[in-house]
């Protein structure tokens, strides 16, 4: 298989930097792989584009070196097979709320005996030394989202799973969850986090975390998270461009 840079990074320690696409453009996969960050994820739930817009992503994230999550749009194992047969290591599924719903994704991103992923790896078995078949499941990485006030009721559940490899915690929605405002700085949402944080190494899972900005992610990379994204491509170009702009004008 592929050099597992996830796994191998939790267990020295090291936190990855995540690169956040929301426009999911090929080109500037690359230009992310060159300046420095560790890993993609590719958001096909809010960010632009569907299936081929996707191959692009993968193949050029493969080109630059850069592992990749896909976030799908729901929990559809049709959606789960079809990234992971292009190439993505990860699946992030939004808006858990049971362990059942939970157990529903893993065996869409998992192989028999443990799942129900159809054969089909058109992209993803490509430079793969070995059986495919046998390593997949150890490679592959089943990732769903805490930010439902369902999902931290059973978290110990969704943690459990046999299958379960990452948790991505979702400080955004899980705020409007238990606040009704889009709060990430909500003491509610600080609990949950730490909460979060303390059981996913309890049961030796993964921990991603999306930061919408700097300060929120240095307090994150001190505690310890396994993966941090900070911000998304459109924040930014748009930051850049203001800048930009900003400097241009105030010079003439």
């Amino acid at each position: 298989m592929a050099r597992d840079l996830f796994r191998s990074a939790a267990k020295k320690q090291q936190t990855l930097f995540n690169a956040w696409l929301l426009m999911n453009d090929p080109i500037a996969v690359e230009l992310i792989g060159e300046t420095g960050w560790n890993c993609v994820t590719i958001d096909q739930q809010h960010g632009v584009g569907g299936n081929e817009t996707l191959v692009s992503c993968l193949t050029a994230a493969k080109a630059a070196g850069l592992p990749a999550i896909v976030r799908v749009a729901n929990n559809d194992p049709g959606l789960v097979g079809r990234a992971l047969d292009a190439g993505a290591q990860g699946i992030m599924c939004p808006l858990i709320n049971t362990v059942d719903e939970a157990e529903r994704f893993v065996r869409a991103v998992k192989y028999p005996p443990r799942g129900v992923r159809s054969w089909g790896p058109y992209r993803a078995n490509i430079g793969v030394s070995g059986d495919y078949f046998k390593t997949a499941n150890r490679f592959t990485i089943a990732c769903p989202q805490i930010e439902t006030k369902g999902a931290l009721q059973e978290l110990d559940a969704i943690l459990g799973l046999r299958g379960v490899d990452m948790v991505c915690l979702g400080p955004n929605d899980l705020s409007v969850a238990l606040t009704g405002r889009l709060d990430i700085w909500a003491k509610e949402v600080q609990d949950a986090m730490k909460e979060v944080l303390a059981k996913a190494r309890e049961h030796g899972v993964m921990t991603l975390i999306f930061c919408n900005e700097i300060d929120f992610a240095k307090p994150r990379l001190k505690e310890g998270w396994d993966v941090v994204a900070i911000g998304t491509d459109a924040g930014w170009l748009a930051s850049a461009a203001a800048a930009t702009l900003a400097a241009v004008e105030s010079s003439s």
